[in-house]
Parts: C-alpha cells; structure tokens; sequence
C-alpha cells in the first residue's frame, strides 16, 4: 500500500455525508449526519498575494479604509482573519459542487438539491442544512430553529514580511489607494470628496495558514483543495471582485493534528527555514493511529481524486 492510499484508508466512509432524516412531529426533513471518527486531517501551506489585497475587518474613518495589522514576533504584520478565508472558501466550495452536481444529473443543480436536501441550498441566508457543504461548513435554518456544527477549522493568519515592507500606507513610497466611493446615482458629480482611500497588501506578501478537517472523508479533503485554488482566483478580503487574488502552495496534507502552529511558521520564516523543513519532511502531527503526511506531486494526486470521490457520493445520495 503506498502512502495516498495508506492515506485514503484513514478516511471516513462517504455514507457518513449523505444526510439523515429527521423527525418534528408529523414533518420530516433531511440533517447532515453527526459524524465523530475521532480522526482529523491537516492542510498547511503558504497563500502569496498576486494583487491588491485589503484584509480589512473593522469600520474605517470616513472615507479611509485600513489594513489589519498586529504587533506579533517582534514585527508589525498585516493580519489576514479565519473569518475572510472561511466565507469565501466556503462559496468556492458551493460553486465546485453545483457544477458536479450539473455535470453528473445533466440538469440543473435547483432541482438536484430540492430532490435530495429537501429545498435549494443558497449561502448564507437560505442553507438546507443537509448537502456536503453544509456538513462540512456548518449551518443554521433559521425556520427550523436547527443547525450543524462545521467540521472545518481555519486560524487566524500573519504576513511573513513585517508591515513597512508590504502594506502601502501613508508615508510608504507607494501611499494610499485611491477609489472612488460607489453610488447608485451613476450622474452624481465625482471629484475629491468622493474618492475613497485605502491602505493595502502589495503583491509578494505571504501568508502561512494551517486549516484541520474533522472527521474527514476523501471528497471533504479533495474538494477542499480545490475548493482553496477556486477561491485564490475570485479574490479575499474588501473589494474582492477586483482585488485579493491569491497563489497557493500546499505544503503537507497529513492525517493528525499538527505539532506546530501558525507561529512557529512565521518563525521558521523568518530564521528562512520555512520551506526546507517541509521539503526535508520535518514536521510533525499527533495521530494514535499513525500519521499519514503526503507532500509535493502527493498532495497533487490527492487532489487529482475529487471526481471518483464524488462519482461515489452521488450514487451514495441514491
């Protein structure tokens, strides 16, 4: 048994994803099964900027707008919040399975999710709570006063570069952006008291970032991967449709939690061991029933699964 398999062997079965029916007096409707295999895996990796980017969480002071910043490991650094990473993922997540769901029924995906979670699943406001992405995500049905736990885990996560040297500000050599503040009168007048000014990530900051699944089957770990390069083209954080576009290169997948965190990665970039520790295959993750790191052209592989993964959910689904 090579080591993806070794790995895919570590996995839940696919039946744990196809949903349960419940019962509320004389209704019934389908849940996202409670799934405990007591087994985790870890994805960690470095996100790079590719375009502006603006990390921003907090109001700003009036027409301005400020980049998240933190005072960590003896630097200023930009801030980039598990909050952002898991909205957007989460939808690039959705998009993936509507047009498998599309590909596979040869209809629309509407009726797809009527048919097998009981209504059609729009974020974030109108969730089923049943389908794959809600089990993995989490969700509430504010009609039904129900909910599912989220099975995913994102943290909080810091430039590797300190804050003079990649956020442009006041008094950098690149200043502010400059916008113009959006109106729906498209004949109101612009001039300087319109424009919109905001600090932001240049290109080359990087990011590393450690995200857990728990109780994970193949196609929650396939699906994320992709799920993650999805999100890198449509962009994080304030003004994304234009903005916040991302490279992303995994570092491990491993079954396991990890015995490092996002600290000890910035620190390791900053003595410039980062990457080498991960090529040299030196980290390491607490699992009693063995640990199960893939690595490189692995982690690629892994990926390379999703369709037979899902192929499988589907005929699970009935």
């Amino acid at each position: 048994m090579n080591t993806i398999e070794s790995f895919v062997a570590q996995m839940a079965a696919v039946n744990a994803l196809v949903p349960r029916e419940f019962r509320s007096g004389r209704e019934s409707r389908r849940v996202a099964q409670p799934i405990f295999t007591r087994r985790v895996v870890t994805i960690a990796g470095i996100k790079t900027v590719k375009t502006r980017f603006l990390p921003v969480s907090h109001e700003g002071y009036g027409n301005e707008s400020y980049v998240d910043k933190l005072e960590l490991l003896g630097k200023t650094r930009a801030e980039f919040i598990s909050r952002k990473l898991k909205g957007i993922e989460r939808r690039a997540h959705m998009g993936i399975f509507r047009e498998m769901v599309e590909r596979k029924s040869g209809g629309g995906w509407q009726q797809f999710f009527t048919t097998k979670f009981d209504k059609e699943c729009t974020i974030p406001d109108n969730l089923c709570i049943a389908c794959w992405n809600c089990s993995l995500f989490g969700g509430l049905d504010t009609d039904r006063n129900m909910a599912t736990f989220s099975r995913i885990r994102f943290f909080d996560t810091y430039s590797i570069e300190a804050a003079e040297d990649c956020i442009a500000m006041e008094g950098t050599e690149e200043g502010m952006g400059i916008g113009n503040q959006v109106y729906e009168d498209v004949n109101k007048a612009r001039g300087r008291e319109t424009y919109h000014l905001y600090e932001y990530v240049k290109a080359g900051t990087r990011f590393p970032f450690i995200t857990i699944i728990e109780s994970p089957t193949l196609l929650d770990v396939a699906g994320y991967l992709h799920a993650v390069r999805r999100a890198d083209e449509h962009g994080y954080g304030k003004y994304s449709a234009n903005h916040g576009k991302f490279d992303t290169r995994f570092l491990v997948v491993a079954t396991g939690y990890p015995r490092f965190s996002v600290l000890d990665m910035l620190q390791w970039a900053d003595e410039g061991t980062l990457e080498s520790r991960f090529a040299k295959r030196e980290v390491y993750f607490d699992d009693l029933n063995g640990s199960v790191a893939l690595f490189g052209d692995e982690v690629e592989a892994l990926a390379g699964k999703l369709a037979e993964a899902f192929d499988e959910y589907y005929r699970a689904l009935g």
